[in-house]
């Protein structure tokens, strides 16, 4: 089993891709074709099975880089600087990490083993070139060598679980301890005491060539786990903020978000698929279900199949109040196109006016600043929206379709439009309204959501992320 494979396979999932089990046996096929001598060729080849889309490529392309090949010259000063002020903060990191004995066992072994550690610290850089793979020099077989063994011992450590910066000297520890350290220090010794200096200084370069790439495997681990974690930690900030509380800066990193959530949703939901009693039969499922009783076809399946289809209708308003929010449940029912195939979009401000085109010619985030520029300006009118709505969708509602809106409800002073939502709402399947203004603030000034409540089926806030997914999440379990 290929542990470097394995390890590397295991950041890109933390860094959200999705690898399945047959993609990492295609990509051991792969890897013990091409092995590790060359990486643009390793490289491409993992990425033909690994990267499925072109957002995927460029998480891989940047997983693959740090993981074989982290040749940052700040991240390695840092990683200097921070070696100089550990043992000032190793009883910090023991008490956060619970280490205890084992960190100071670990702080008192360095001397032992750490004349080496210090010099590799301080000397990788100059003395990393002829030992590491990939690099120039005559020992670039065994630089190659060395750090496949530096990847085994690593994986044994589990050095995966490193999180803190101050952990680097008990996983160094215990990854040269696991690299048998000990013993080649007293091979060295006993090979200078018996004068064959040239022999202990060979032994002497491989050992240094083993502390370096230690080293350089543990600041590299640690970036990956890092980077991997303050993602996690900022997206679970975004998917639980409410927009208005959201920058521009932080706003613009919503899409991907979306895209990767709509893209759960979709694997977690597929639509009901019925089979036909009558058709082309599927003999070989037949077979195997009636093996049971020896091969006699009790039980017959056919290939034809039929879908239920829902008809999705999305209507957003998007007044300067609330338009925010309707990009964002755009972009979800954009995401979900493979789901929800018969979706068609609407917005307004005023008149209702379909969008399901804009969405189809050009990208996602294209789509909405066209819509935004076309029909984004001005207040809200429900009484117009909802009636012109509902001419536009009257004949085709029928006990499949499903109507979503998302709105605050305040029209204004205006007309609220009720009597065309409750002829939708006796038409069609479901009448879901999304309000992302909190609970508190509704049936407040010139709100009509409580009007609205009598026409709906279900109304709800969605007023951050996690609350618009877990409503979608209803809905296409409702649609199954």
């Amino acid at each position: 089993m290929d542990s470097t494979l394995l390890q590397f396979i295991r950041h890109l999932r933390h860094h959200g891709l999705p690898v399945s089990t047959a993609e990492t046996l295609d990509a051991m096929q792969v890897t013990a074709a091409l092995g590790y001598g060359d990486p643009v060729l390793l490289r491409d080849g993992l990425a033909s099975c690994l990267a499925k889309t072109v957002d995927d490529n460029d998480t891989f392309a940047l997983c693959f880089e740090r993981f074989f090949h982290l040749n940052n010259p700040q991240t390695e000063s840092e990683a200097h600087a921070d070696e100089q002020g550990e043992n000032a903060n190793t009883d910090q990191a023991n008490s956060e990490q619970g280490t205890g004995a084992e960190g100071s066992a670990a702080s008192a072994e360095e001397p032992a083993q750490g004349d080496g550690d210090s010099q590799g610290e301080a000397g990788g850089e100059g003395q990393s070139d002829a030992a590491m793979p990939g690099k120039g020099g005559g020992g670039g077989g065994q630089g190659s060598q060395i750090r496949a063994e530096v990847m085994r011992a690593a994986a044994e450590v589990n050095l995966e679980n490193i999180q803190f910066r101050t952990q680097r000297g008990i996983f160094r520890r215990r990854i040269l301890q696991a690299l048998g350290d000990q013993q080649r220090q007293a091979e060295i010794q006993a090979l200078r005491e018996a004068g064959n200096d040239e022999q202990a200084n060979w032994l002497e370069q491989i050992r240094q060539g083993q502390i370096d790439a230690v080293i350089e495997v543990i600041n590299r681990q640690l970036l990956l786990n890092n980077d991997a974690a303050t993602r996690a930690i900022r997206d679970d900030i975004l998917q639980n903020s409410s927009l208005s509380a959201m920058e521009s800066y932080h706003r613009e990193r919503l899409p991907p978000l979306i895209r990767k959530l709509a893209k759960k949703l979709a694997s977690r939901h597929r639509q009901r698929q019925r089979h036909a009693r009558k058709g082309k039969l599927d003999l070989g499922k037949t077979l195997r279900r009636n093996i049971a009783y020896g091969g006699i076809p009790f039980h017959r399946y056919w290939k034809t199949t039929r879908k239920d289809k829902s008809e999705i209708y999305v209507l957003c308003d998007i007044s300067g109040s609330v338009s925010a929010w309707s990009r964002v449940l755009l972009l979800f029912m954009q995401a979900l196109n493979d789901v929800l195939p018969s979706t068609r979009c609407f917005v307004f401000c005023g008149k209702s006016i379909e969008v399901t085109d804009l969405f189809r010619q050009h990208p996602a985030d294209e789509a909405l600043a066209i819509v935004q520029q076309r029909h984004g300006l001005g207040g809200s009118d429900y009484g117009l929206a909802l009636n012109s709505f509902r001419d536009q969708i009257s004949d085709k509602l029928n006990r499949r379709s499903c109507v979503i809106i998302l709105g605050d409800g305040r029209g204004n002073g205006g007309d609220s439009g009720i009597a065309a939502l409750r002829d939708i709402y006796h038409r069609a399947r479901l009448v879901l309204w999304f309000n992302p203004e909190s609970q508190y603030n509704w049936n407040t000034g010139d709100s009509e959501i409580r009007r609205y409540q009598s026409a709906a089926h279900y109304v709800a806030e969605c007023g951050s992320l996690r609350k618009l997914e877990r409503l979608l999440d209803g809905l296409l379990s409702l649609l199954r």
